[in-house]
């Protein structure tokens, strides 16, 4: 590997002493990096760094815990250094990829995920960030062949899982996609926007007393409030209940929902027994969250 090219340098650099010091550090960051204690994880990669600034690992692990922190230049320049001082490690261009989706460098992102699965094919998470990148990029088939290869390496990744389900969801594969949303919520219940994909899938497959109940959920939980009232009441109206739609419609066009607003004027306020002109409501693209 690049980095057996620097053990001469780090044995002049610094006494083995140090170099230990700096591999326990690192430890410790690691350790305190898998428990979210993201100032302890900092302190401890600091801490490697200045006793041997040529372990690549400190370097990447500290760019992770600053883009954690969202301190995504930080970050960078950390893994611009790890990235010069190991050339050959997939999980730096995976973290790297992931700042780069979040910012929505998609260039960026997609020569990242790439370098990472040639060094190592399969990936499941450089599979996952080029699937992200590609969903942002609105090919949803790139997305979806993506997925299917991380979720072949890694069955039980809940954000490949939910992304897939949603991407079947607009591919008009609602049922497939439905049972992929429930089951990455299995594995991870508190994913974003999981609740309200699957609602809207079961308002999708016409499931309208379940997508009611599901709604109805989200409303009490205070979750995605304008959306979840747009799509009760459209269930609502879809069963012919133009009361108990409308009730719904006042609330989400009351929330700022400008295809509510248009139906509660349209519609609400008048004596037809149909929307005139319905709105076509667009889904709105998931919230990609590392």
């Amino acid at each position: 590997m690049t980095r057996s090219l620097f053990i001469p340098l780090v044995l002049a650099a610094a006494p083995l002493f140090a170099q230990n010091d700096a591999h326990s550090h690192l430890e410790r960051a690691r350790e305190a990096y898998a428990r979210q204690d993201w100032e302890t994880a900092l302190a401890h990669a600091d801490s490697a760094v200045s006793m041997d600034r040529t372990l690549p690992g400190a370097y990447k692990l500290r760019g992770d815990i600053k883009q954690r922190r969202s301190d995504m230049h930080g970050a960078l320049m950390d893994y611009t250094v790890a990235e010069r001082l190991d050339d050959q490690d997939p999980r730096l261009y995976v973290s790297r990829s992931a700042l780069y989706v979040t910012e929505g460098r998609l260039k960026e992102a997609f020569r990242d995920t790439d370098r990472a699965l040639k060094l190592s094919p399969n990936d499941p998470d450089a599979l996952y960030n080029r699937a992200c990148a590609s969903y942002m990029a609105r090919d949803n088939d790139a997305a979806l062949y993506d997925l299917d290869r991380a979720i072949a390496a890694r069955a039980d990744h809940p954000e490949a899982l939910f992304l897939r389900g949603v991407v079947k969801g607009e591919l008009f594969k609602e049922e497939s996609g439905l049972a992929d949303v429930r089951r990455a919520m299995e594995l991870k219940p508190d994913l974003p926007d999981a609740r309200i994909s699957a609602a809207i899938l079961l308002f999708e497959l016409k499931r309208f007393e379940e997508a009611i109940t599901a709604f109805t959920e989200l409303i009490e939980a205070g979750e995605s409030l304008a959306e979840a009232y747009y799509y009760r009441a459209d269930s609502h109206y879809n069963l012919k209940n133009k009361e108990t739609a409308c009730v719904d419609w006042r609330r989400s066009a009351e929330l700022g929902d400008r295809d509510a607003t248009y139906i509660v004027k349209n519609y609400c306020m008048t004596d037809a027994d149909k929307i005139p002109k319905k709105p076509s409501r667009k889904r709105s693209q998931m919230r990609i969250e590392f």
